[in-house]
């Protein structure tokens, strides 16, 4: 049994709600073969966004989705690539076949079967292709398909091509990106360094998308939704949103135990309650991480917590006692590590429970 407000899964279509100005740009995006980058903090709903999206899409699109957040090398961007372009067919699995054999020249698949669900999905088979080779017949493939329907293909955590340094993936994609004919490039990622680097001046993929970040959701959208299931006023509503920090995750986790909890009306006090409650439920793995650090990477963390900023100053450094190019190097790492990421010249840690968790170090 689910409840109304998922925070461990994707939303399904009954569930998500709001984001009417982003949904109305993604079809004004996609309705003319443009191009989009979708940016923001992590946790506050990219994937689930574009999910939804390519549901509302009619037969006259095909819609592609890649996640490449575990990639490791070129050619598991390729292998990404293909997965997903295989698995994008509306057919049966012997019409798909024959379908993707008319479109790869090099590439062969076949159908599997997942052992848990019991479902169908192709496999392209590629052990003995190059990472050229591949890439080759995933773009001739698309080109080929474009000329059928629209295509709209969106890659998510996209940041992640800039982590393959044996060759320029951006290049790559500029190249094919340029060439397109009916089809729109989604690019979604939550690093901010690294994705805004793929696409900043001079860069290979400069102006080749229309930028958009996904801030949070307003609070009219949240309530039109909510109050559907819970007894809440707006006052509780805004403290739910500031607490979470507007992390629609954390929201949504919130939501999710007020309502198996049942409460008839829902108080500040309980929110107070329950975001304890959340805390408590990660310390251990929380504990985990943070073992992992050294010394200067554990005070670096509690400072970037306490201060966000400005943290440099010898006031600051005093504090601690730690001088100011240690706790640059630390901040460097907590960077490296992803427990860190910056806005400007202000620092935050992207998960807000863990944040949240480590206020109390």
């Amino acid at each position: 049994m689910n409840t109304p407000f998922p925070y461990d899964r994707l939303t399904t279509n009954t569930e998500f709600s709001g984001r009417k100005k982003e949904l109305q740009k993604l079809q004004e995006i996609v309705k003319y073969s443009n191009n989009l980058l979708i940016h923001s903090k992590r946790r506050m709903g990219k994937t689930s966004l574009i999910k939804h999206f390519f549901n509302s899409l009619d037969n006259n699109y095909i819609s592609i989705y890649v996640d490449i957040f575990d990639i490791s090398t070129k050619e598991d961007f390729a292998k990404a690539l293909l997965v997903a372009l295989s698995n994008a067919q509306k057919l049966d699995i012997k019409s798909t076949i024959k379908k993707l054999s008319s479109l790869f020249k090099r590439v062969r698949v076949e159908p599997t079967i997942n052992p848990e669900t019991l479902e169908y999905s192709i496999k392209p088979i590629i052990d003995t292709l190059t990472f050229e080779q591949m890439i080759e017949d995933f773009f001739h493939g698309l080109q080929t398909l474009s000329k059928e329907k629209q295509i709209a293909i969106a890659i998510d955590e996209f940041q992640q091509i800039a982590t393959i340094k044996d060759l320029k993936l951006d290049a790559i994609m500029r190249k094919h990106i340029q060439e397109r004919e009916n089809i729109s490039y989604i690019f979604l990622g939550s690093k901010r360094h690294l994705l805004t680097s793929l696409f900043e001046y001079k860069a290979p993929l400069y102006e080749l998308a229309t930028h958009l970040e996904l801030n949070a959701l307003e609070i009219d959208e949240i309530e039109e939704y909510v109050t559907k299931y819970l007894n809440i006023d707006r006052k509780t509503l805004l403290y739910i949103c500031e607490i979470s920090d507007y992390e629609t995750k954390m929201i949504q986790n919130i939501f999710h135990l007020l309502y198996i909890d049942k409460k008839k009306l829902v108080e500040t006090q309980q929110i107070d309650e329950i975001v304890k409650e959340i805390i408590n439920s990660k310390d251990s793995s929380y504990k985990i991480v943070f073992d992992t650090l050294n010394n200067n990477q554990k005070t670096a963390l509690k400072i970037v917590v306490k201060y966000r900023s400005g943290f440099f100053a010898n006031v600051i450094l005093n504090e601690y006692n730690i001088k100011k190019q240690t706790l640059q190097s630390a901040v460097d790492s907590l960077f490296k590590k992803e427990l860190i990421d910056k806005n400007g010249a202000v620092y935050f840690i992207p998960d807000r429970t863990f944040e949240l968790w480590a206020r109390q170090l």
